[in-house]
This record gives structure tokens, sequence and C-alpha cells, in this order.
């Protein structure tokens, strides 16, 4: 894919629902997309998120570092009464997925503004 087909249509696109801008905010694919829904109503184990998701735990526990990596999700780890400790994962707040997407849309914008007036070509001579 070429830089030019890869840029066709970006000021045209539109988002029908929050999973299409968490898509191209964050990258997301439709599994960390399911597994940061299923955690919208509370905090929830691996097990319960795989069985949500209908996925097999080691896929949710990747999704889950993923989702964790970009800020989308928090871990917390809790212990057993007899030993050992197991984590619980909470999707972080509306507001702020929204305050991180917000910034970076002002990062790209100051950038692409950025360029266009120190790097884009002046032929009005």
């Amino acid at each position: 894919m070429t830089t030019r087909s890869a840029l066709v249509g970006l000021f045209e696109k539109g988002f029908d629902k929050p999973s299409d801008l968490l898509c191209c905010a964050f990258g997301l694919r439709s599994t960390e997309i399911d597994a940061l829904f299923s955690l919208m109503s509370g905090p929830l184990t691996v097990k319960e998120i795989a069985s949500k998701v209908g996925r097999d735990r080691s896929t949710v526990q990747r999704v889950l570092k993923k989702l964790c990596q970009k800020g989308l999700v928090e871990q917390e780890e809790r212990t057993f009464d007899r030993g050992g400790y197991y984590y619980v994962y909470s999707a972080v707040s509306s507001t702020e997925v929204r305050d991180q997407v917000l910034a970076q849309l002002e990062e790209w914008y100051n950038q692409t503004r950025k360029f266009l007036l120190e790097s884009w070509p002046d032929n009005s001579e």
C-alpha cells in the first residue's frame, strides 16, 4: 500500500459508533474491542472476560496486555486467602479515553499543520 492510497479519504472518514473511533485512534482489533467493552460493566478476571467474549484464556491475556499498554485497561493484583494471587481488570473511565483520543488528535493536527507550513512547496511565484 502506498502512502497516497493510505491517505485517500482521510478527511471524509466518519464514525458511526464508538468502536469505529477506538479502532482508528488506538489501532484496536475486534477482539480487543470486545474485551474492552466487556469491562464497561465493571472489573472482571481473565476467565470471566474469556467467557463473555468467547475466546480462550491465552488470547484474552494477550489482548489485555495490549489494552493495558495502550492505557485503556488497568490491572489490579488480588490475593487468595490461602496464598497466591490473580488479576482483575478494569476499563479506564470513558473520560480518560476521550482525553487520550483528543490528545492524539491535537498532536496529529499540530504535526500536520507544522508540515504544511514548513515543508509544503510554495510555487506561487
